[in-house]
């Protein structure tokens, strides 16, 4: 029995699950790129003329500016939990405050830029509904505090410019989101497709067998028997010029019935299911985590019920992995020794102080529960989770 590891390549990330860590990463750029255009025209200014330093709505500015650049860093196109959602939004939060400060203080006209990259942002971390009026909110806030740095008209003109250039951003990257969480679910469901027709086909490959083979035992062995019982019979009755040919065709016709039966044993004996396969179909298009799967090449089972458990077991695992562990790597392995398979699974995510059993582990639980098998999850803050599934196989794993 040899083992086979499968090592997919992280080649995508995620936001709230689904953001491209090449698209989070361009527009993290894209961002500090408009954040450092936004305070080069002031930051000039200061350099030509250090004495307007002495003021300190221009050091201020400046201690918002900077303020603006640390949120967006820590939390700019970041995937956050649940659990984290707080720090995301107060994140958000100081980021829509600060130029609106900048614009009070000290109005370069280019501090309105830096709420376009909010409203970027928003279009990947809310609902449509709730993103727009954070929008709506903050041009408002900006079009009220504008006319005590400049004049009305002025007011009008960088109000409607950029409240344009945030409603053009939200929207682009919230339709980008919704593309890209299809895009995931779509590939989702094509690989737990794909891993079932596995399953699915060897079923009915073996449904077909046990078919043909009940045919061939109660149609021809049961023509074949009648047939000898009456040869034999005849070969008493015969005179004995023809009681030899009587007794070739019974000893032929024990042959055939001979074949039949090994026939229908062949077609009967456990034809194992081939579970290694079916794994790697359901792992190999996972972009992140990292997935390493250890099983044997040749692994198969013989019981497709016990077959599909597995599968769904580990399916389980890899998606609440995606969902919830924020791992890099995930380590799947299943070993078959004396009549027992064993799944081990294990991450290198954040882990959790208590495991609270959500619909995921359940439907595991009650999986296993039906073939007898057992589940087990240990966690660690920092540590990952460990997952240890182990199934009775009847008629064994090879």
């Amino acid at each position: 029995m040899t083992s086979g590891t499968v090592a997919m390549p992280p080649a995508l990330g995620r936001m709230s699950g689904t953001m491209p860590v090449e698209s989070m990463r361009l527009l993290r750029y894209a961002g500090f790129v408009v954040w450092v255009l936004a305070g080069l025209p002031l930051c000039v200014r200061l350099t030509q003329d250090p004495s307007l330093l002495d003021r300190p709505r221009y050091w201020l500015w400046l201690v918002c500016f900077a303020v603006f650049g640390a949120a967006f860093a820590l939390t700019g196109w970041q995937a956050w939990s649940t659990r984290w959602r707080r720090l995301q939004i107060a994140s958000l939060i100081v980021q829509t405050v600060a130029p609106l400060v900048m614009i009070r203080l000290v109005c370069s006209g280019l501090e309105g830029s830096l709420l376009v990259i909010v409203a970027a942002q928003l279009g990947w971390v809310l609902p449509l509904g709730q993103a727009l009026l954070w929008v709506l909110v903050q041009a408002a806030v900006m079009c009220a505090i504008l006319p005590f740095s400049v004049g009305a008209p002025i007011t009008l003109l960088l109000v409607s410019t950029y409240l344009g250039f945030q409603v053009l951003a939200l929207f682009s990257c919230f339709l980008t989101a919704r593309e890209t969480t299809a895009r995931a679910d779509l590939a989702r469901t094509n690989r737990e497709l794909g891993a079932t027709r596995e399953l699915l086909a060897n079923t009915s490959r073996l449904a077909e067998r046990e078919r043909i083979s009940r045919e061939l035992h109660d149609t021809l062995g049961h023509h074949l028997t009648a047939l000898s019982l009456n040869l034999e019979a005849a070969s008493h009755l015969a005179d004995e010029a023809t009681r030899p040919q009587v007794q070739r065709a019974q000893a032929v016709t024990k042959v055939l019935l001979a074949d039949v039966r090994g026939a229908v044993g062949a077609l009967r004996g456990e034809d194992a299911v081939g579970l290694a396969h079916a794994l790697r179909t359901l792992v190999e298009t996972v972009p992140e985590p990292r997935i390493h799967l250890t099983a044997p090449d040749d692994l198969v089972i013989a019981d497709p019920l016990h077959a599909h458990t597995l599968l769904r077991c580990v399916q389980e695992i890899v998606t609440n992995t995606i969902r919830h562990a924020h791992a890099t790597n995930l380590w799947i392995a299943l070993v078959a020794s004396n009549g027992e398979i064993t799944l081990r699974a294990r991450d290198d995510g954040r882990g959790a102080k208590e495991v609270h059993a959500g619909h995921g582990l359940a439907g595991m639980r009650e999986r296993l529960d039906l073939v007898g098998g057992r589940l087990e999850v240990h966690s660690q803050p920092a540590r990952g989770f460990h997952v240890h599934v182990s199934i009775p196989v009847p008629g064994g794993a090879t």
